[in-house]
């Protein structure tokens, strides 16, 4: 999967239609203090961190970016040297370029963060992910699980329309690889990990807007994204009242607008 993550050449701020609302509630719920340990787990560019630093310009804690793309982690370093300087790049930053189960630490951290990153697990990989992320954390620790919000009825409908992407932007390995979960699918998952599944701390709207995707992950083609666009369309006309009540599509100009939802977790 690293070789599409180093081709994927992508803002995850602008394609994930991220606010600063989004970010603002996020950051009530981390709820970082200062000195403390913090790993971001595919955590791309770091943009948790910068978007924080904005917020709390005087907050200091030591940041660990976990990233496999060394094209992700190139482009945080040059922002965060651009945007919060080199003495607090040099104190505070350490940049880790491995994948979550490969990775190995002996300090532990006061934050574990999966900000949109449990997906690129394979279903048989998430377990071993929840698992290492618990060895991570000290004692009174606490993991923190930004994801889609998909119950049952949405999930087959979201997970098409992203893989379908996938493939046609020639993300084979994403494709294979990636797995949404359903709600039930994750609380699953969280009991065989051995932690404890609690209700969302937050749920928010996510305004999926395909043209966000058009240039930056298939390249401005026209019959490519005219593809995706007929198939979201043909797969949404053949779904359920329930999802339709709940999920609208909405075609505009330039694309297709979809509500899907996000949500936070939180576990201790």
């Amino acid at each position: 999967m690293k070789e599409d993550y180093n081709r994927r050449k992508v803002d995850y701020h602008h394609i994930h239609a991220t606010s600063k609302l989004h970010f603002d509630i996020f950051f009530e719920v981390l709820n970082i203090s200062e000195n403390q340990n913090v790993i971001d787990v595919g955590g791309g560019y770091g943009e948790i961190l910068l978007e924080l630093k904005k917020r709390h310009p005087n907050l200091n804690y030591y940041y660990d970016l976990l990233e496999p793309s060394n094209l992700q982690l190139n482009k945080g370093k040059e922002k965060f040297l651009n945007e919060l300087g080199s003495d607090i790049l040099q104190k505070y930053i350490r940049f880790k370029e491995a994948d979550l189960m490969s990775f190995t630490e002996e300090n532990k951290y006061d934050h574990v963060i999966f900000k949109m990153v449990l997906h690129e697990f394979s279903l048989e990989n998430k377990k071993s992910a929840l698992k290492k992320a618990k060895l991570l954390l000290k004692e009174n620790g606490t993991l923190t699980i930004w994801r889609p919000y998909l119950p049952s009825h949405i999930r087959d409908f979201f997970s098409a329309v992203i893989l379908k992407k996938d493939e046609l932007a020639g993300f084979n390995i994403m494709q294979k690889t990636r797995y949404f979960d359903s709600e039930e699918q994750f609380n699953a998952l969280l009991i065989e990990a051995e932690i404890k599944p609690v209700e969302p701390v937050f749920i928010f709207e996510y305004l999926f807007d395909t043209h966000r995707r058009f240039e930056s992950e298939l390249h401005g083609n026209k019959a490519l994204y005219k593809e995706w666009l007929d198939f979201i369309q043909e797969k949404y006309h053949n779904e359920t009242t329930a999802l339709k009540n709940q999920v609208k599509l909405i075609i505009g100009n330039s694309g297709i607008y979809i509500n899907f939802q996000r949500a936070i977790y939180q576990y201790k």
